[in-house]
């Protein structure tokens, strides 16, 4: 795709209805202004942010309460991982009896080595998916971070624009409404052209009033993750944006089924269901074990060792089978409804992308023909041969055309992160290979 040059969108309002009464001198002021507000000032993009989207999610890292809790859970998941590999290790008790009867201490010390306890190895053989559910969780919260954070900042970035190409719009439309009050003082204009541009001129000073209201609060959201307020020249489009390149389809599927981080935990989450089956079935089987025991009482030590051997009659914990096995089956299930739609996300994200890269093209096309379009009618104007409305329409119709752009743009980047997300590439990386697209310099 060739480059485009991006320049702000408009927000979508009607058409101006104007006749005549614009005087061919205040013309030029009207489309001088109009540029002045939503062109220039874009174009001049500061070479030192002060934040941008890779250092948003570094920081949004560090401050996000959802990801805090979320390493939180890590660690504590972590944790019953490494506790279930220490399940058939020996175990010590020591207790002691105070008789004040008697005035006598009594103390029992025991280590029980299990031999075979069908339950406790059910639980060392959970302990390698409870890691890998820790670490594939975690990862499943750190692209939801990403997701969150790249929302927020898109949002800052629809809202700033919004602004700026309604200050040009607020601009045009106070020179038209002076070039309309000027003509109707001359009794060359009509009292319902000044009337009609007045109203069109209210609204958009009170469209500018909910736009920046819209903007505040996507800087909250953006404070409430990232952990600080951004600057206003952070997050400016720059003025064009270019193709990239993803990996095949067939490849991107094969990393989706090998890495992709909630199949994994899907994955984990079946096997530990799977040995709960065999933990519950172990209530009720036999264990045996080897104990030694020391007894001390009024001095006298007492020793004993050999086999332990117990054999539960448990009716509650054999119905407790049923349950378990009827758990492994949904786990099971779950996993496979993950492995289904994490692919056809993927899919899906790969059908927007090639159709996005095509449809951005085409939509940088048209802001050229609009931008064309603006000036032969300006043209034609001076030369007598278009109205007013017909400039004013074109100029209208070139701000669509850059508010479809530019929503195009960010929507582009959005698809982009989740098939890389979806695709199980690292999130960091992710979001660093949406910021070079989306944000490039």
């Amino acid at each position: 795709m060739s480059e485009h040059q991006f320049v702000l969108p408009a927000t979508k309002q009607a058409q101006n209805r104007e006749g005549k009464g614009v005087s061919k001198k205040l013309l030029p002021i009207l489309i001088t202004g109009l540029f002045a507000g939503s062109l220039a000032s874009p174009l001049i993009i500061s070479s030192a942010q002060a934040i941008d989207l890779e250092t948003a999610f570094a920081l949004a890292k560090k401050n996000d309460p959802k990801y805090q809790a979320a390493k939180s859970e890590k660690t504590a998941t972590t944790a019953d991982s490494v506790r279930n590999w220490f399940a058939y290790a020996p175990s010590y008790n020591f207790s002691q009896q105070q008789l004040p009867t008697l005035n006598v201490t009594s103390t029992t010390q025991s280590v029980t080595q299990p031999i075979f306890n069908a339950a406790k190895g059910a639980e060392v053989m959970q302990a390698n998916s409870r890691g890998n559910l820790a670490d594939s969780t975690f990862i499943v919260n750190t692209q939801e971070l990403a997701t969150r954070t790249f929302n927020a900042v898109s949002q800052i970035v629809l809202a700033t624009e919004a602004i700026k190409a309604n200050d040009g719009r607020i601009n045009a439309l106070e020179s038209q409404y002076q070039g309309a009050k000027r003509k109707f003082e001359l009794g060359q204009g009509t009292v319902t052209d000044l009337l009609d541009v007045q109203v069109k001129f209210e609204q958009a000073k009170a469209d500018a009033l909910t736009l920046r209201a819209n903007l505040k609060g996507a800087k909250d959201q953006f404070n409430a993750i990232v952990g600080e307020y951004p600057e206003n020249t952070d997050f400016a489009l720059p003025n064009k944006h270019e193709t990239f390149k993803v990996a095949l389809l067939d490849e991107i599927l094969a990393q989706v089924e090998k890495a992709n981080p909630n199949i994994l935990a899907a994955k984990a989450n079946e096997s530990i269901a799977k040995y709960d089956v065999a933990k519950a079935s172990a209530a009720v089987l036999p264990t045996l074990g080897y104990t030694y025991q020391k007894t001390t009482y009024t001095g006298v030590n007492m020793e004993n060792n050999g086999l332990t051997m117990s054999i539960p009659l448990d009716i509650g914990s054999y119905v407790g089978t049923y349950a378990a096995y009827a758990k492994a089956k949904q786990s099971s299930s779950i996993r496979l409804e993950t492995e289904t739609k994490a692919k056809v996300e993927a899919q899906r994200l790969y059908e927007l992308i090639e159709a996005g890269q095509q449809s951005l093209k085409i939509k940088g096309q048209a802001m050229d023909t609009a931008r064309q379009s603006v000036t032969a009618n300006q043209k034609s104007y001076e030369a007598g041969v278009k109205s007013t409305t017909d400039v004013l329409i074109a100029i209208q119709t070139l701000f669509q055309a850059r508010n479809d752009y530019a929503q195009a743009a960010v929507q582009q980047a959005n698809q982009l992160l989740n098939l890389l997300l979806v695709g199980a590439e690292d999130p960091d990386q992710a979001v660093q290979r949406t910021q070079a697209f989306l944000f490039r310099k």
